[in-house]
């Protein structure tokens, strides 16, 4: 293919065709199921770094997205709902959102979009064929969509991802990193790293939801630089919040403070209101339950020890 297509000698994962034609596979992340399918010819594959999330088309509930080619694909006109500024932009279409994908690589033409329902449990993904080499194995939620996808379905009041380090210590307590970009989320999984019997979960984005009335962190496939992605999860004991210091210590944060730092490192549908409503709530729910401090850490064995220590 001419754009965004993994190479088949990396691919990991390919639906080979069943009796009736089709071809299908998925990938379940943070406790959502996402099934691929296509009735014809777009040979599907997952991306080499969904490996680990892979799991049986069908097995349980989630969302449902039909692959398919097309010859014709033109942005509207109008204004979006949301544009990026980037690869993709957002519109309300046919009673649910429509995402464009464009390059100026490529053209005007959109290399792809995708339709989904309000709730974001079924979709319909289209390829511009010409852009493309229909004989190769294509991942039609290539990211940012796989990701997107995410984030649009967990603000339907299924849970939140946030820019985290997600860590199991040896004794199973689970502490979640928060930190935006640059602020050691990548330094703090390798320091942990070093240590045995320990779990790490992802060392950029991890999905926070309730499960049995406890707040449970998941690994996620988007990774940071080093490069970590594990479909487990850990319920959470403990939060902190990343700063870089010459000095190891650890300082309480109110509850009001928490919900406001773990919103400010969330991905968020901004252009939802209701999403964001029910983010702020879940948001509010999980400051409530969990402690969370301020971690001022070197980036040595130090920063390590005094979360040890902290949790004995």
């Amino acid at each position: 293919m001419q754009f965004a297509q993994p190479n088949t000698a990396e691919t990991t994962t390919l639906a080979p065709a069943r009796n009736d034609g089709t071809h299908r596979l998925a990938f379940r992340v943070g406790g959502t199921c996402f099934d691929l399918v296509n009735d014809g010819d777009v040979p599907l594959t997952l991306d080499p770094g969904l490996r680990d999330f892979a799991v049986e088309p069908g097995s349980d509930g989630g969302v449902k997205i039909q692959v398919d080619w097309t010859d014709e694909l033109d942005i509207p006109a109008r204004a979006p709902l949301f544009d990026s500024g980037g690869l993709w932009s957002l519109f309300e279409e046919s009673g649910g959102y429509r995402f464009y994908f464009s390059t100026p690589f490529l053209g005007a033409t959109p290399y792809k979009a995708a339709w989904f329902d309000p709730e974001f449990r079924h979709g319909h993904v289209v390829l511009f064929r010409p852009y493309f080499d229909a004989a190769r194995p294509v991942y039609p939620l290539e990211y940012p969509l796989d990701e997107l996808l995410m984030i649009h379905r967990l603000a339907c009041g299924g849970g939140v991802e946030v820019h985290a380090v997600g860590v199991v210590d040896e004794a199973g307590r689970g502490h979640l990193f928060l930190g935006h970009s640059g602020a050691g989320k990548s330094t703090t999984a390798r320091l942990w790293m070093e240590r045995p019997n320990v779990r790490i979960l992802s060392d950029d984005r991890i999905i926070l939801r309730v499960r049995d009335g406890r707040i449970w962190m998941h690994g996620t496939p988007w990774h940071g630089d080093a490069g970590i992605a594990s479909p487990d999860a850990a319920p959470v004991s403990q939060i902190y919040l990343l700063e870089h210091s010459q000095a190891t210590e650890l300082i309480p944060v109110s509850p009001g403070r928490t919900a406001a730092e773990l919103f400010a490192r969330s991905f968020v549908p901004h252009h939802s209101p209701k999403g964001v409503q029910f983010t702020l709530g879940f948001l509010d729910r999980v400051a409530r339950r969990i402690p969370c401090a301020v971690f001022r850490f070197r980036p040595d064995g130090s920063a390590v020890e005094a979360i040890s220590r902290a949790g004995a």
